[in-house]
């Protein structure tokens, strides 16, 4: 569900603007399907962006152009998205009116649901069901100033964003593409990036419920710096594997109990959905993100509620050259390019799968 766009079908590419890294993902579309041209990831310092707002534009704009020229995408076509407490989706049962009248039907409905003044936002949405003479209508409202500091960024890199989605949606379109006959039960699609966890359960190809909490890597981090008495920028590393001279077994226990913060925040978002959607179970849960690949995260999450968590597969429904791109590289960073494969995926004036 793009919030704006151009309207016109050009060559674009996947833009992530995470609060750790930006990530570039380019697809080529043919009679085959989607196949992948190139990606990167270039890191930021840490406090370039805070919960979820850009504090040095600059920085950004150079890691941006840091990471095109990293993949070798000369586009100048990006499609990014937003996250965070200045962004929400909330399905809204309207009654039925005809398609040239729902935009206006929506903007009155929208002042009733959203937390924020209409005037402050941009506001998009899509049917997703119709039952009656009601419609159930999928309303998104991002703030304007969010989407604009974001915009500001990509065209500092000397890029337009021809697109502008939220991550949410964005893992819903890289999922839906590599699950094309899973819409039976509902599933939980989980990223837990740097600074925010996103949260979408959908089912049958719609978004049932959508929420982002402000918890992710950061505390993993954190916890493995105050506990160890190292610095955050080793504790990074040594959560990813990387050889520091840290012992992993010294840093389970911060591990265990961040994990067990982050399932209870898991939990509150289910409860939220159990009280908006009193008829849905959701059948499986799906984690994507720079913590998804956490060693043990998805048993541990799965043993607490019983249910079937998997790692996201994005690259699964594209075809891809092993040649240029080994198998074991994509396996590696299939989660936490999820967002940014999502993204590459949409295209100016369409709407996501």
């Amino acid at each position: 569900m793009g919030l704006f766009g151009l309207g016109k079908r050009q060559a674009t590419f996947g833009l992530d603007i995470g609060s750790s890294s930006v990530k570039a993902v380019e697809l080529a579309e043919g009679r085959g399907g989607f196949s992948l041209r190139s990606f990167a990831m270039v890191p930021l310092p840490r406090d370039v962006i805070g919960e979820g707002t850009i504090k040095d534009p600059a920085v950004v704009a150079e890691a941006i152009k840091e990471c095109l020229d990293k993949a070798g995408i000369k586009s100048k076509a990006a499609v990014i998205s937003v996250s965070g407490r200045e962004a929400m989706t909330k399905r809204v049962p309207i009654p039925k009116v005809s398609a040239k009248e729902l935009a206006d039907a929506i903007a009155l409905e929208a002042e009733h649901h959203i937390p924020f003044a209409v005037d402050d936002v941009f506001l998009d949405y899509q049917v997703v069901g119709e039952s009656g003479n009601t419609m159930d209508v999928a309303v998104v409202a991002v703030k304007k100033v969010k989407v604009l500091e974001y915009v500001a960024a990509v065209e500092e890199a000397g890029l337009e964003a021809v697109v502008v989605d939220l991550d949410a949606f964005a893992i819903q379109n890289q999922y839906e593409l590599n699950n094309p006959g899973d819409g039976g039960e509902a599933v939980a699609l989980i990223d837990i990036g740097a600074s925010f966890m996103k949260t979408n359960v959908i089912r049958g190809g719609a978004s049932i419920f959508a929420r982002d909490v402000p918890f992710g890597g950061h505390q993993y981090t954190d916890a493995i710096a105050q506990r160890l008495s190292i610095p955050v920028e080793k504790a990074e590393a040594a959560k990813h594997g990387q050889d520091v001279g840290v012992n992993w077994e010294a840093m389970v226990p911060a591990l265990e109990a961040v994990s067990r913060d982050l399932s209870m925040e898991v939990q509150r978002t289910f409860d939220y959905f159990a009280s908006a959607a009193e008829h849905e179970r959701i059948g499986k849960i799906v984690l994507s993100g720079g913590c998804a690949r956490l060693a043990g995260l998805d048993e541990f999450l799965s043993s607490s509620w019983g249910i079937p968590v998997e790692l996201a597969r994005p690259f699964q429904a594209l075809q891809v050259d092993t040649a240029r791109f080994p198998a074991e590289e994509i396996e590696r960073v299939g989660p936490v390019l999820a967002v940014a494969i999502g993204l590459g995926l949409r295209r100016p004036g369409d709407k996501p799968a």
